[in-house]
Formats: structure tokens, C-alpha cells, sequence
């Protein structure tokens, strides 16, 4: 039996996010792992897609640790980019 391939990576258990490992259409579908997630918007290999729903204000979790936070809602599947998290460090450096 042949393994299908990848088309992102969780780095750590905690994660609520993972990186694609391939560029991404709208209406894609993720299935591997425990994962079964529909693909909302085009997003670029490398870059990171919801695994969770996550709250405004909500921690975005990558490699087990708080790496920012949503500045809006993010739902499972959806592209996780600069247009809807703020890094932690960035908004320290802004107070």
C-alpha cells in the first residue's frame, strides 16, 4: 500500500498550526495523521494553516510554544499569516 504524500507538517503535539509542505487551493483536503481539514483560502508552501480553531487574542502555538497570538479569529483551515496573528515579540517591542 502506497503512503499518500504529505501536505503539511505539525512540529510539536501542542501545535495549532502546521506548515504546508505544498502550495494550497481553496477546497483542498488535508487527510493524514488526525488531521481532515478543508483548505479555506490559497496558501503558499511554507507557509501555515489553522489545524484548530483559534481565538481572537488565542495563542498560536508552533513547536509546542507560544510563538504570537490571533488578532482576529482564525478558523481550522484557514491561512495563518501576517494579515491575522501579531508575534509575541513584536507586540512587546510595541508598548
Amino acid at each position: 500500500m502506497t503512503n499518500p504524500t504529505r501536505k503539511v507538517l505539525i512540529l510539536g503535539e501542542r501545535d495549532n498550526i502546521a506548515v504546508c509542505l505544498a502550495d494550497l487551493s481553496v477546497g483542498d483536503f488535508i487527510e493524514q495523521d488526525e488531521l481532515k481539514i478543508k483548505v479555506l483560502n490559497l496558501i503558499p508552501r511554507g507557509h501555515k494553516i489553522a489545524t484548530k480553531a483559534i481565538a481572537k487574542d488565542e495563542g498560536i502555538i508552533k513547536y509546542g510554544e507560544r510563538m504570537g497570538h490571533a488578532i482576529a479569529p482564525i478558523s481550522i483551515g484557514e491561512h495563518v499569516h501576517v494579515h491575522n496573528i501579531l508575534g509575541d515579540r513584536l507586540s512587546a517591542e510595541q508598548v
